[in-house]
């Protein structure tokens, strides 16, 4: 099955969208989208991802309704996992660092007790 990082950018923006919505229709889509395609584009785009596994289709009279296979957060999960796999080579320490370093001075006094309390849980399930 294909997943998220494996999608081109315009289908990510594509998916994301649909996560937004839970479920939308490709007006919705085209709404999201930033310099969006052509409708009939971003029908066939659809299309491929239905193909492909990531979404789902329904019809409603005469307008089709798109949603995720995966939830949000199982799709982060699975990014996450491939771009610490293949670009971090494993080391997940590196890949905190390097998400930190870009986030940085964005990053919330809430954001931040999160991540520390993720490091802390971690500590303990190591121990």
């Amino acid at each position: 099955m294909t997943t998220h990082f494996d999608l081109g950018p315009r289908e990510r923006q594509i998916v994301e969208a649909i996560h937004k919505h839970g479920e939308a229709s490709v007006s919705d889509v085209l709404d999201e989208l930033p310099d969006p395609p052509t409708y009939s584009t971003v029908r066939a785009i659809l299309g491929q991802l239905t193909r492909k596994g990531i979404l789902t289709v329904r019809a409603e009279k005469n307008k089709y309704f798109y949603k995720a296979t995966a939830c949000k957060e199982t799709t982060q999960r699975s990014a996450v996992k491939n771009l610490l796999a293949t670009i971090f080579y494993g080391n997940a320490s590196d890949a905190i660092a390097a998400m930190i370093d870009v986030a940085g001075k964005d990053l919330t006094d809430e954001q931040l007790k999160r991540i520390q309390l993720k490091i802390q849980n971690a500590k303990k399930e190591n121990r």
